[in-house]
């Protein structure tokens, strides 16, 4: 009698091409989509850093009894303002040198202010936290890829107060 024959156990090259063309499959397709997730994740902790820090500075205002100040750490450009970072200082308008909080901008976005925030680079609260000169205007977020990416707008009232809406870039 024969003992009967042992079958090999494992997988076949046939096998292993099939599995790993399916799973090169999945990920060309898991790719651009964590990309996209990444960037409205950064356009999202990019506009909750300004709203946290008008909010935090009407706050210390009233707390210090006081002015204090979201400064831009670079308006020289016309179209994006906030872009480069901001800070909470202390007092009037200056140049972020001993601020209260920093803040850095993630990903490549622009930052620009409209209406009457349009080439102001400061935004002032005093004592009560109302926002000082009671400008109205909005600061609109813009990634790269504006056909993927929509964008933001904060609105800010007379007093300070701010609300984000969905933007459609261009």
């Amino acid at each position: 009698m024969k003992a009967p024959r042992k079958q090999a156990k494992g997988f076949t090259i046939i096998e292993l091409m099939v599995a790993l063309t399916i799973a090169a499959t999945m990920m060309a397709f898991a790719i651009p989509a964590f990309n996209d997730f990444t960037t409205q994740r950064q356009m999202a902790a990019n506009v909750n850093s300004m709203i946290g820090a008008i909010n935090f500075a009407r706050s210390e205002a009233a707390r210090l009894g006081g002015t204090v100040t979201v400064q831009s750490a670079d308006a020289s450009s016309a179209g994006n303002e906030w872009g480069e970072g901001f800070c909470i200082q202390v007092g009037d308008p200056g140049n972020c040198a001993n601020p209260l909080r920093d803040f850095t901008i993630e990903g490549e976005v622009t930052f620009n202010a409209l209406g009457g925030l349009n080439g102001i680079d400061s935004l002032s609260f005093n004592s009560r936290g109302l926002m000082i000169g009671g400008m109205v205007g909005s600061i609109q977020l813009c990634g790269q890829d504006t056909d993927d990416d929509p964008g933001r707008t904060i609105n800010i009232n007379a007093i300070g107060r701010a609300n984000i809406v969905d933007l459609t870039c261009f």
